[in-house]
């Protein structure tokens, strides 16, 4: 009997110990590997999320510094003892620096779909051209108010991909802790494989001394 046991011990820890690191080189090949593959696509939507969310922050603080600017400047210029030509050569400029984020805006919500850029820059650039041609407070208000307009719809954004980038968070964690689960299994299969092949090898050489 326990000859018997002997023999048919070697060829089962053999067939086991094969089969056991197998799974485990086929479990870290094809199962991490496939999470890994998800959570480097995940972390690149995730950059991309990041990316959206700081730039429209930083395009909506740049126009904001510009806009408080424009205010200043109108209200100085109506005063009766300003310079006009000074005044306009001043507002003019303040024209430029706040359509630079007014045109990013447009430019983000462009690339999201949001809105077709063609028609919103041509419409924006008409009335921004309306405002520094005629120096008046119907223009200047006109003006402020597309504006304001396209720089809220950017900013509306902001919390939907806030949003987002939380769902992703989430799901890189959860893959992330998959991974390290079925890494473990990999391993513990690969070392059950191992030590049954020892076994096998450990047989054989008690058989041959014998």
């Amino acid at each position: 009997m326990l000859g018997h046991l002997s023999r048919i011990a070697k060829p089962i820890s053999l067939i086991a110990g094969f089969l056991f690191a197998v799974v485990g080189s086929l479990w870290s090949f094809i199962v991490v590997d496939r999470l890994g593959a998800e959570i480097k696509q995940l972390s690149d939507v995730k950059a991309d999320l990041r990316k959206q969310i700081d730039s429209l922050n930083s395009i909506a603080s740049d126009y904001f510094i510009a806009n408080q600017q424009g205010d200043l400047i109108f209200i100085l210029a109506q005063q009766s003892n300003a310079r006009q030509d000074v005044a306009n050569l001043i507002y003019k400029g303040n024209m430029l620096d706040r359509a630079t984020p007014v045109r990013n805006m447009i430019g983000a919500l462009a690339i999201a779909k949001q809105l077709d850029y063609r028609q919103a820059y041509d419409s924006y650039e008409k009335i921004n051209a309306e405002a520094q041609s005629d120096f008046s407070a119907g223009n200047f208000t006109r003006l402020k108010g597309t504006e304001k307009a396209i720089i809220t719809q950017g900013q509306q954004r902001v919390p939907l991909l806030l949003d987002n980038l939380f769902q992703v968070e989430k799901a890189i964690n959860a893959r992330d802790a998959l991974q390290k689960k079925n890494r473990l299994l990999g391993v513990v299969a690969s070392s059950i494989g191992s030590f049954l092949l020892l076994c096998a090898n450990l047989i054989a050489m008690r058989a041959e001394s014998k």
